[in-house]
């Protein structure tokens, strides 16, 4: 059976905090930081930059999988006596293009490329959700920042990486 969600998850109201709830600014502007490492040995250790170059894909390929887990995850709460079987397949679909983006044949510039165009895909769909209920309100604003943040590095690494590799 459908459980319907209250208007107050789906846009801030007077009764809802401002912004963003507590703490997760932090906890999502965290998970920038291991792009930025990765950008940073390209710099300060040239020796490892074909390690960073691929440690950085495997965690977008990881940070895309979490997105779709945490997708799935809603989609069991939204309706959890009859999801939506669509949605699911969706939510799976960046874990698979996560491991695409790892077979060996695909040079790091179309896995970076990959990653970043299902990064934004992603994106569009929770910006959505959030505006019709399915996500919280917030989840918007704090998705796109990250979203921002983690396209900017992968433009830098496609920039910064060495040719070749």
């Amino acid at each position: 059976m459908h459980r319907p969600r209250s208007s107050a998850s789906a846009s801030p109201s007077a009764s809802a905090p401002a912004g963003v709830p507590g703490g997760l600014w932090l906890i999502a502007g965290s998970g920038l930081i291991p792009f930025l490492v990765c950008l940073a040995l390209l710099f300060t250790s040239p020796s490892l930059a074909e390690r960073a170059v691929h440690a950085f894909i495997v965690y977008a390929a990881l940070t895309l999988s979490f997105l779709g887990g945490a997708r799935w995850g809603a989609e069991l709460v939204r309706v959890p006596d009859a999801p939506s079987l669509p949605r699911l397949v969706l939510s799976a679909m960046p874990s698979v293009i996560g491991l695409a983006a790892l077979l060996p044949y695909l040079s790091s510039t179309a896995a970076i490329a990959l990653l970043m165009l299902c990064g934004l895909a992603q994106l569009v769909w929770d910006v959505r959700a959030s505006h019709d209920g399915s996500l919280p309100w917030w989840n918007a604003r704090l998705r796109t920042v990250m979203t921002v943040g983690g396209t900017l590095c992968s433009v830098a690494m496609l920039v910064l990486k060495p040719a070749g590799l």
